[in-house]
Parts: C-alpha cells; structure tokens; sequence
C-alpha cells in the first residue's frame, strides 16, 4: 500500500519553502508515495504553479479569493482533506500550520518549520500582531505530531528557548554541482552587462529590514573600489529608496527569473540577514563554489562549522567595518582552491535528494509506528 502524503501550503510562489517543498516532491519515490498538494490563497505572478503541475500531482486551491475568512478557510480544509484522506498532512506554513490541528487525529500531521519564529514576523506585521504570530507559532508547532526543522540551527533554538526537541532535515538545493566552466560564466557575465575586471558579490532576498541590504549598500559605497562590485536581487519595501544608490558598482536590477544566471556570474555570496532558517540562495551559490561573507547568526555557523578548510568569513551585520574587513578578508582567498572544496561540501551535506530521502524515511517511520501502535 502507497503511503499517502498531502502538503499544505499558502501558495507556490517563488520563496523560500515553496522551494523546499519542490524539491522534497521532486525526489519523492513514486511507486511508495501518493502525493497531492493545497494552497491556501491565489497565486502570484511569480507563481512555480506549472513547475509543480509538470510532477504530475494532484493540486488543488482552497481559495480564489484574495481574503478568505478563517472559518470558512477551515471547512473547505476540512472538506479537501477527507475526500483525500491522506495519512499524512505536511504543513509549510503558518496559515496551514494554525488549522491543521484542528482536523482529525487520524491523520498524522507533520510541520517543516522554515525560520525559529522571532524577528521576521515582527518586520512583517509590527511589534504586537508579530509578536501574537510568533506566540501562536510556538503553541501549534509544539502540537504537531511531529515538527521538523529545516536545518539543525533552528532545532537547536528550540530547545535552547523553549526546551523542546525537534528533530532536523536541513534544507537541500536541487542545483546539480556546477562544473567550474569558464567560458560559460563568462559568456553569462556579457549577457548580463557585468564588467571584466571588477569582482562581484551577490545578495538574493528581499529588500526588508531582517535582510539589512541597505547596509550592504552602505558598505559597498565606503569600500568605493573600481574593480569591486555588488549586485542586490529582489524586491521589498526598501528598493525603491535602495535604487537611489545604484551606480555601475552598486547593482539593483530588482527581482529576476534568472537568478542562477547571476549566482554563475558572481564571484562571491553575500549576507546581512538578521535571521535564516537555512537560505536556499546560499545553498545555490554553494554549488556554483562562491566563497562567502555572512552574517553572525546561527544557520550560518550551521554551514560554516561544517568546512575544514576557509570559504567564508562570518561579522557582525549591524557593523559596518566589520562588513568591510570580511569582504577584504575572502578576496584573500584562493577562489579555485576554496571554490571546488566548497562544491564538495555541498554535495555531501545540501543537495535536495539528501533532503527528500531524508523525509521519505521519516514519513515512512511515522506510519510504520502508527501501525504497531494499532496492533497492539
């Protein structure tokens, strides 16, 4: 009998646990595992809709309306769900994640917990709804049958805040290892306009506060060297004041569908973040080998304590110096030598099947355990 495993989330578009739950899918076994998917609110422009539809699942809104009353939400959830009637619902996030419980025990209910729930959700709703989510976050997440964390950071905060225990898959990129081909990447740098001589660092995410681009930018303009250069991806609340500062070093070509164009076009990855749970653009710009400057927090000591040898130079975000003196200190770097051990690391630790095998298994120990549970 196929295991029948059903994920839930708000939409499919282009973020970070859309992408993790493509990946998980993209791996899945088949012949073992039922799959279908639901989402919660209309899709974006920015939707990977067809990318999931061409797996061959079955995929089903809830909603066509933009805001949906919770109770309403609720009972076509409900209703989706038993016809389905999985054995496993799969949350990915928070709107999935604070009704979920409430459907019948006899589904085993699993959550991937994308991000420890803190300073993003104050950004995003203010300091009191922010707070209330993250309270709201904590008391389902601890009443799922089992919560998973994305990468062993965010477990690891769990514990130590909470004292709860959760057990960790950390996220994979499904980014085959890139070959180191030169002619390539520069071709890719023509086509995107980039300059020969100048070194490029590259940030992908959005322009909000939690990701400090605007520091980056303050610290590119005080590094004010010609052959060193940034380029900023995406978009947020802080690009239109950001696009003021751009010059033929300081890039902010704004959101772009052709990101692993530019993570093979760049020379370096960089981070401001205040918070991660495991980004999938530094897993990205692993397996292109982009020696890295990070930000001091913990899903990045997560990679960095990992490596034998140098790839990256971790500071403090919210000092600008400190910016500048890592940026100085990986230019250093031998960029062949650190980028094919950086390749290597990826391959061993990041890649989506790893993290889809992983899941598989537990997906399977779950219902086996629930089987012997019955039997007795």
């Amino acid at each position: 009998m196929k295991i029948n495993v059903c994920y839930i989330i708000s939409s499919l578009s282009n973020e970070g646990p859309t992408n993790v739950l493509y990946n998980i899918i993209k791996y899945m076994d088949f012949d073992q595992f039922n799959v279908s998917l639901l989402t919660m609110v209309p899709e974006k422009e920015n939707s990977r809709w067809s990318d999931f539809q061409r797996m061959g699942i079955k995929i089903v809104p809830l909603s066509s309306e933009k805001v949906l009353n919770p109770l309403a939400l609720f009972l076509r959830l409900k209703k989706t769900v038993k016809s389905l009637n999985p054995d496993i619902l799969h949350t990915h996030c928070a709107r999935s994640m604070f009704l979920v419980p409430f459907l019948s025990s006899r589904y085993k209910k699993v959550e991937t917990v994308h991000i420890y729930p803190g300073i993003q959700q104050v950004v995003k709703f203010g300091r009191w709804k922010g707070m209330i989510v993250n309270a709201l976050s904590h008391f389902f997440t601890m009443r799922m049958d089992l919560p998973i964390a994305c990468s062993e950071s965010v477990a690891q905060s769990y514990w130590e805040n909470r004292r709860f225990r959760m057990m960790a898959i950390p996220n994979g990129c499904s980014l085959p290892v890139w070959t180191g081909d030169g002619e390539q990447r520069n071709h890719i740098r023509k086509q995107l306009g980039l300059k020969e001589d100048v070194r490029y660092f590259l940030f992908i995410g959005r322009f909000s506060r939690e990701k400090n681009p605007d520091r980056i930018v303050q610290a590119f303009e005080m590094i004010n060297d010609s052959h060193i250069g940034v380029i900023l991806l995406g978009e947020g609340t802080l690009f239109s004041e950001l696009k003021r500062h751009e010059s033929d070093r300081i890039l902010l070509p704004g959101f772009k569908p052709n990101v692993h164009d530019y993570v093979l076009a760049s020379d370096y990855y960089i981070s401001a973040s205040d918070t991660e749970g495991l980004a999938n653009t530094l897993l990205e710009s692993m397996s292109v080998g982009l020696p890295c400057v990070l930000s001091d927090i913990p899903s990045h000591h997560e990679v960095v304590d990992k490596a034998k040898e140098p790839m990256a130079f971790l500071y403090d975000q919210h000092d600008l110096n400190a910016m500048i003196r890592a940026v100085r200190d990986v230019l250093r770097l031998d960029r062949v030598k650190a980028g094919n051990y950086i390749r290597s690391l990826y391959a061993r630790y990041y890649t989506a099947e790893k993290m889809s095998r992983n899941y598989q298994k537990v997906y399977v120990q779950l219902i086996e355990s629930e089987n012997t549970k019955d039997k007795k």
